[in-house]
């Protein structure tokens, strides 16, 4: 079966893996979940009076997340470690089936454009969708993107924290072993500023399904494509900023 029909709009039947099914907890989600596609910065949040751990998962098809609450916004929940887009989409999906509206996504990604640094913020205005999750819930020929009007209460957000980042174009991959030389340079010359895993897919997911999402980068790793230059890692800056961003990110979903 052709890429092109894996999605169908006009098959409206039920699905025989379902989302609400995946968790018999009868307890509903907030309204606002901030997914994280990183490890270990929630857990460590959790050692200060930003977050707390709930009693209960999150389980979905592929695994299952700790659910993290802010003890002074009760429509916020947070998971982390959801890596890949199949894993991803299936926590965020199963998450809208028990209550949540709107999706927040802090995700990190690899340097494309060379002007770009390890800790630098990327706001994605749309994304090439090079992973396979995405081809099943949008059609072949259009990009993924985030929500307009989410996209630019984050920019102002951004704006109004005094917080520098780059806007524009990235791309997801789910085959980080075929992110060849040439590809890259083909990626730069088309004018992506990064490279992720899972936000092409998320961004598709939440259209289809009509919830509000928009996303954040923090760039992980730069390394130059002539291979004469080691791989450029800034340890200390790159947390400081994830900690940051997912702050931002945080203080947001209370204007809704």
């Amino acid at each position: 079966m052709r890429r092109e029909s894996w999605f169908n709009p006009e098959d409206k039947s039920q699905s025989v893996i379902r989302p609400e099914l995946q968790d018999k907890s009868s307890n509903d989600l907030p309204s606002n979940l901030l997914a994280v596609f990183s490890q270990n910065l929630l857990s460590e949040l959790t050692n200060t009076e930003v977050l707390y751990e709930e009693s209960f998962p999150l389980r979905f098809f592929g695994g299952e997340s700790t659910l993290y609450r802010s003890p002074k916004n009760e429509n916020f929940v947070a998971i982390e470690g959801a890596i890949s887009a199949p894993i991803g989409v299936s926590a965020i999906q199963t998450a809208v089936a028990r209550g949540v509206r709107r999706v927040f996504v802090l995700g990190l990604c690899g340097a494309v454009d060379d002007s770009l640094n390890v800790g630098d913020l990327v706001l994605p205005t749309c994304c090439q969708r090079e992973e396979g999750t995405s081809f099943h819930y949008l059609p072949p020929t259009v990009d993924a993107a985030p929500d307009r009007n989410m996209r630019e209460l984050l920019a102002n957000h951004l704006d109004k924290h005094n917080l520098l980042y780059r806007e524009g174009k990235t791309v997801s991959t789910d085959a980080p072993y075929r992110q060849t030389i040439n590809t890259e340079l083909t990626w730069r010359k088309n004018g992506i500023l990064g490279v992720d895993m899972e936000m092409s897919a998320v961004f598709a997911l939440c259209e289809h399904l009509e919830i509000p999402c928009v996303g954040l980068f923090v760039v992980s790793d730069a390394h130059d494509l002539t291979e004469k230059m080691d791989w450029k890692w800034n340890k200390q800056l790159f947390e400081k900023n994830l900690k940051n961003s997912f702050n931002l990110l945080m203080k947001l979903t209370e204007l809704f």
